[in-house]
Order: structure tokens, then C-alpha cells, then sequence
């Protein structure tokens, strides 16, 4: 959905987005925002994911030794993509977070002060790991689809069934839906939220087929990228390429593209990197207006647009009259009636098809139209299945 908003000074974000090879400080970078503070002199209370599970347990005790109140941490292990999602709306509608002990009882999540924790930033650290467990999830989806294939062929054997299943791999439309999914997971960071958001991902070489003199391709390194979903680094604000000096042995980190934040120039290398450079930031964001994009979750934007361009089409259709047009049916025949609940849910639009059992509910009947239920309740049904194909 569109939104609009007049010219006026908004608080800046620090969207930032790191990579580089293991041993760079990115979680290092990540922690560091447990030293800052927010517009008002509070401490940042920083909610991370560890996508890695234990990676930053090390550096925690070193944290409280400088007198950072570790309260303002909380920490979630999970490295797919569903736990990934569900964890992040969490945090962006700062929704109250409880833990369970060994006997299931829960705690309600309190920050330093005591307050329900909400988070004034958002880590994950880091994202290379979902990637993989969602790559995996495809490759299977694909040997599945493979397998019936090659199951469907008159005559197949058990042992082409099995070289079919087992030399599956993702095909383009799988590769474009996995960078689909996860920069549209990642954009939510962006668009949805005014926290202050910190992603981190491995380092890959980035490869190039090159001819040699004899005329045979082959790979050759040209550089390095994230080792992420492609593309997500160019959803931020502030691209970061962590790296070990070859001279000094000290890590530095490059601006690569921009910096929106206009305190570093494209291109620049900052000695010590810390999000504390951008503490001025913050402190300038004082008595400025909160600019949150968008509300809404990008697959619900979706769809509402795939709900716009099915009146479009239900509209301009010279087809027959839409089913959800009264036709004679016998209302003492429970079969009837159902049949009839059955042929309006399939003239609905995908939106409402999804929302009819959540509208039967909220009227308090059963989620699902059956032959056994009364007739009465049928009837009902019918009257919410017909107001939602209109």
C-alpha cells in the first residue's frame, strides 16, 4: 500500500549491513551496540538472533567487565528461515517476549530497568546460515519433485527413479524464489521498523568463466561478495566489507557503494570499525519524527495486489455469470447447501479464499462447511461465504 508524507526532518536509520571472512569482528561490530545510546542517553537494548549458535558467548564476559548491563541483551539461537521470520516479527512489533525454564513455566522478558524488553536494535548475525538451511529445504522440495517425475514415465525402473531423485538440484525459478525470500525477509528490516538493524554475512569468491589461450573455460576469482541471498546487501543503508589488513594485521572496514548516513565516503576505510562512530547519529535523531515506511508485510502486500488485479480481470471478464449468483437449491438438503459454500469459496478472489474460514470463526461457526453439520449452521455459512463473494 502506497504512503505519503510532506517534507520534514525524520530520525535517521543505521541499517547496516557487514560481511567479510571468519575472524573479521563482525559479531565484534554487532555487540558494540550494547555501549551506545539512544536519543535520549538510555542504553541501546539490542536483540539478537545467533544464527550460528554460541558465536558471540566469548565476548559477553569481556562486555560486562566494561560495565555494560547485559540485561539489555537478549539472545535467540535459530538458524532457518521460519524461526528466523517468526522471531523478527516479534521484535519489530515489539511484541512481549517470555522464556520457558525446564519445568515450561514462563518469565515475562525484562530489560536493565525492568521494563518489558523491547528492542532499540535488531542483529543477525549471521545470515549465510539461513541461506543454507533454506537452500537445503529447496534442493529436497526438488529431489521430491524429481522422483515424481521420473515416477510418472511408462517403464522406469527403481534405478533411473533413483538417479533422478538423487541427482536433483534447485532449477532457476528455485534460486530466484530463495533470493526472493530472503531479500523480502531482510527489506522488512528496512521498511517496517525505525530500530536500529545490523545484518552480518560470510565472505564467497566472486567467479568469472574466462577462456584461456586454448580456448577451455575456466573459473577464476575476480573478487569477493556476501555469501548471502543476492543481492540483500543493497536493501541497506550502510555496506561494511570487514578484512584483516595484509600489513598491519588490524581489522579495518570499507564503505562499499554509500554510506546514507553521509558520515563516511564510498570507498573509505575506517581504522577500528564500530557502530560507535555513528553514536552522533543517534544524538541528532532528538525530537525528530519517526519515518516507518511501510506497516505492513511484504507477502500482504502481495496480497492485496494479487486481490486488485483479480477484480481487474473478474471486471473486464465477458465470462459467465459469476457462481455466487443465487441458484435454486434445496435448504433443507444439508449435501445442497454445502455444495453450494463449496462453488462461492471457488469464485472468490485467492485473498478472500484464504480469510473464509477466519470469517467463519469470528461469526462463531465451524472453520469448515461438512455434510453432517445442521442446516441451520450450513445456512449461516452460506450467508458469510456469499458477502465474501461479492
Amino acid at each position: 500500500m502506497a504512503t505519503t508524507r510532506r517534507g520534514s526532518s525524520v530520525k535517521k536509520g543505521l541499517k547496516f549491513f557487514l560481511y567479510g571472512q571468519q575472524g573479521t569482528r563482525k559479531s565484534t561490530f554487532a555487540l558494540q551496540f550494547m555501549k551506545m545510546q539512544n536519543e535520549l542517553g538510555r542504553p541501546l537494548r539490542v536483540f539478537y538472533v545467533d544464527t550460528e549458535y554460541g558465536s558471540i558467548d566469548n565476548y559477553l564476559e569481556s562486555l560486562e567487565e566494561e560495565g555494560v548491563n547485559l540485561d539489555n541483551l537478549f539472545i535467540i539461537y535459530a538458524n532457518t528461515y521460519s524461526e528466523l521470520e517468526e522471531w523478527l516479527e516479534k521484535a519489530i512489533n515489539d511484541e512481549e517476549i517470555y522464556t520457558e525454564d525446564d519445568n515450561g513455566d514462563s518469565t515475562l522478558v525484562l530489560d536493565a530497568d525492568g521494563n518489558p524488553f523491547k528492542a532499540d536494535v535488531i542483529v543477525v548475525d549471521s545470515v549465510t546460515p539461513v541461506q543454507d538451511t533454506l537452500k537445503y529445504s529447496m534442493i529436497q522440495t526438488s529431489e521430491k519433485r524429481a522422483k515424481l517425475k521420473a515416477q510418472k514415465k511408462d517403464g522406469a525402473t527403481a534405478s533411473e527413479i533413483f538417479v533422478a531423485e538423487s541427482t536433483a538440484g534447485m532449477e532457476f525459478k528455485d534460486f530466484d524464489k530463495l533470493n526472493h525470500k530472503g531479500k523480502n525477509l531482510l527489506r522488512s528490516l528496512i521498511t517496517r521498523t525505525n530500530k536500529y538493524v545490523c545484518v552480518t554475512s560470510r565472505e564467497a569468491d566472486k567467479k568469472e568463466q574466462v577462456k584461456d589461450g586454448k580456448g577451455v573455460f575456466t573459473s577464476v576469482k575476480v573478487g569477493v561478495k556476501p555469501d548471502c541471498f543476492k543481492g540483500a546487501e543493497y536493501e541497506f543503508f550502510t555496506v561494511l566489507r570487514m578484512f584483516e589488513d595484509e600489513d598491519s594485521g588490524e581489522i579495518k572496514a570499507q564503505i562499499e557503494r554509500k554510506d546514507r548516513t553521509m558520515l563516511f565516503q564510498q570507498g573509505e576505510i575506517i581504522e577500528n570499525p564500530t557502530p560507535e562512530l555513528w553514536q552522533e547519529i543517534i544524538s541528532r535523531n532528538a525530537g525528530k519524527r519517526n519515518n516507518i515506511v511501510v506497516s505492513e508485510k511484504y507477502d500482504e502486500s502481495l496480497d492485496k495486489e494479487e486481490e486488485a488485479m483479480y477484480k481487474a480481470v473478474k471486471v473486464n471478464s465477458k465470462s459467465t455469470p459469476s457462481a455466487s449468483t443465487e441458484d435454486d437449491i434445496d435448504i433443507e438438503n444439508p449435501s445442497m447447501v454445502n455444495a453450494k459454500i463449496r462453488q462461492l469459496r471457488e469464485s472468490m478472489s485467492p485473498l478472500n479464499k484464504k480469510n473464509l474460514s477466519a470469517q467463519f470463526t469470528k461469526a462463531g461457526l465451524p472453520k469448515q462447511p461438512t455434510d453432517d453439520l445442521e442446516v441451520s449452521v450450513l445456512l449461516e455459512m452460506l450467508e458469510v461465504a456469499k458477502n465474501m463473494s461479492k
